[in-house]
């Protein structure tokens, strides 16, 4: 029986030849499977979808693409794999998939040090006033240097808490190096790694770190437990000088908390590329002169899209052999 792979988005590098390379590799025939993408796939009407899907044994997804049950039976039976185009997974229902023995895929290595760059642009350019400052180079309007224009506040020898130090969150802590900064982060567990000098960092809760950072790096997954985990009591606990930045997830800011702690100054500045209702940002917080926001960029470089394309093909060939792929996501313990 034929197998059949679909991709539902237009991958960075041409991900047909990739596949076609990577299954001769394997020791599979060009007859043996098929290949299908579908550069809109995340925009077709559900009908549409669902249609595209039935019979296939692998599929590609955007992080934009909801995969709950319905896709899934859509699908069929036969499915085997969901190799998401991203980091993140919260867009795929990993229970139903359990359920149905599908075997959901993600690709971590390329998202690490480009959404820690990113990060760290954001913390620059909220700190430093970029945005207002942009907008005022810009106008036509700026009269010269005045001493006391966009005053932003030092960065060096500053306090900087990570939340969520995972693999993301380990690599914005060694960037710290270059601007002395002291490291506090939250995880469920210690990080060597980054305890380790030169970063020195120490963990510690949100509640003991929050009033001490100067500066607040969101980098933790999107979980039950992780939503709403910035709220407004938690800009509560920061100082009115505190930048927040979030790399993450959107939900896990509270952005209407954020929102009216920016407009009321209770903290600095924000810098933002993921937003909870994405990809609508409210008319309030696009106004704030004090939020950075980007459009979901975090990885968005040539290189690190194409090694994610290689991934993606190297966990679907991966499980169509009947080897467990390089990048697979642990089932979730219960609803």
């Amino acid at each position: 029986m034929t197998m059949r792979i679909v991709v539902l988005l237009d991958c960075v590098g041409d991900a047909r030849p990739r596949f076609e390379t990577s299954l001769a590799r394997a020791g599979f025939e060009p007859d043996e499977v098929t290949i299908d993408i579908i550069p809109d796939g995340a925009t077709r009407p559900k009908t549409d979808l669902h249609r595209l899907v039935s019979g296939a044994s692998a599929v590609v997804t955007p992080l934009t693409l909801p995969v709950d049950q319905a896709f899934l039976d859509a699908a069929g039976p036969q499915l085997r794999v969901v190799a998401n185009y991203a980091v993140g997974f919260d867009n795929i229902d990993r229970i139903a998939c359990a359920e149905r023995e599908v075997v959901v895929c993600n690709g971590p290595p390329p998202m690490t040090e480009p959404t820690a760059d990113l990060a760290w642009a954001l913390v620059l350019a909220a700190i430093r006033r970029l945005r207002e400052g942009l907008d005022l180079a810009r106008s036509g309007t700026w009269k010269g240097h005045e001493p006391r224009m966009l005053l932003g506040h030092r960065l060096v020898g500053r306090n900087l808490l990570v939340v969520g130090a995972g693999r993301i969150g380990s690599a914005v802590a060694r960037r710290s190096i270059g601007w002395e900064m002291k490291v506090s982060y939250t995880a469920r567990g210690p990080k060597p790694g980054i305890e380790a000098p030169p970063i020195s960092a120490v963990r510690t809760t949100l509640e003991d770190g929050l009033p001490e950072a100067d500066v607040i790096v969101v980098t933790t997954s999107l979980t039950d437990e992780t939503r709403h985990l910035i709220d407004a009591r938690a800009f509560e606990l920061m100082k009115p000088t505190a930048v927040l930045v979030n790399v993450s997830r959107g939900p896990v800011v509270d952005e209407t908390a954020l929102t009216a702690a920016l407009a009321e100054g209770r903290i600095f500045a924000a810098g933002l590329d993921v937003y909870e209702h994405e990809p609508r940002i409210s008319r309030e917080l696009r106004d704030l002169p004090n939020a950075m926001l980007l459009p979901h960029v975090a990885s968005a470089t040539v290189e690190d899209r194409t090694d994610l394309t290689d991934i993606c093909v190297e966990n679907v060939v991966a499980m169509l052999s009947g080897v467990v792929p390089p990048h697979s996501v642990d089932p979730p313990r219960d609803r």
